[in-house]
């Protein structure tokens, strides 16, 4: 049977995003590297190939590892908390790409987590648990031994959960509510309010990126985050609106000033998912870029 270009492009490439994007948790770079494979691809005998999928998310892992490899050192210079980039949901976008990333739910929080793994790890969890490959499939891949990818595997499950990654997804309903209080209490500058949304021990990313003002470090402990929205907001209130998107298989707020997209916030829960242990907000306008276009 005859293999076509353009037949394997339609059927792997969001796949190929969908592991790409939680590797490197950039879009931009995530696209990049889907566009590269397949351009390597043009120039071989695809009838050649008797495992196009493995083939292909081979060539994609190792291109996310020698990226993650070069970007270390910018990343150790970057102003600030690198935070991965959100994804609008394919309900918020006619992109048919990010259909597989919704349907996933991608979750933000695991994003952020994963990006604290070392790289092997990382890859041999993100193509365990996203596309499912058993461990013999994975150890060829990255060419390591079953036994070696399964002690990797449970080393990086440990880390995410030391680190407070929940298996169990949270409810959607949960999180929509807790994000609809959390814009109000922003919004209308009550700092009460905003308390009793945060577990006391919450933390507050921002990520700038050194091109727009944002807390250097981690805020931490529900009176503090609260202290910062009092100080910062009533900055936005009198150009800014907030909207409710839907992120990453979950809601978040979009603050968009004079049509623009400013800002994103995005949320995860503590265990009992009656409040907010984590907040994160990227005002870097180059991890907005692709989302502006979306939303336009």
């Amino acid at each position: 049977m005859t293999v076509h270009m353009e037949d394997v492009y339609r059927e792997y490439k969001s796949l190929l995003f969908s592991l790409a994007y939680r590797m490197t948790g950039s879009v931009t770079e995530a696209e990049d590297i889907v566009q590269d494979t397949f351009l390597a691809l043009a120039g071989t005998d695809i009838q050649d190939i008797h495992h196009v999928k493995s083939y292909l998310c081979k060539a994609v892992t190792n291109r996310c590892l020698d990226l993650l490899k070069s970007a270390r050192w910018k990343r150790e210079q970057y102003v600030g908390e690198w935070l991965p980039e959100p994804m609008l949901d394919a309900s918020e976008t006619n992109d048919p790409l990010q259909t597989v990333i919704a349907e996933e739910a991608v979750s933000y929080g695991l994003l952020v987590l994963l990006e604290n793994l070392p790289s092997t790890l990382r890859a041999v969890f993100v193509l365990r648990t996203a596309l499912d490959y058993e461990y013999s499939e994975i150890a060829a891949m990255l060419e390591m031994t079953e036994v070696n990818c399964r002690k990797k595997f449970s080393l990086a499950r440990k880390k995410l959960a030391e680190a407070g990654y929940q298996v169990i997804a949270p409810q959607p309903n949960r999180t929509s509510s807790l994000v609809e209080q959390l814009m109000q209490a922003i919004s209308k500058s009550d700092a009460k309010s905003l308390i009793g949304l945060l577990t006391k021990d919450a933390v507050f990313v921002s990520d700038g990126g050194g091109k727009v003002r944002a807390a250097i470090h981690p805020i931490f402990s529900d009176e503090r985050i609260a202290a910062f929205w009092m100080g910062v907001w009533p900055k936005w209130a009198t150009h800014a609106t907030m909207q409710i998107r839907s992120m990453n298989g979950q809601d978040g707020i979009a603050v968009y000033s004079e049509g623009q997209l400013k800002m994103i916030m995005q949320i995860t829960l503590n265990e009992d998912e009656d409040r907010i242990a984590r907040l994160y907000m990227i005002v870097n306008p180059d991890k907005l870029a692709h989302l502006q276009k979306e939303n336009g």
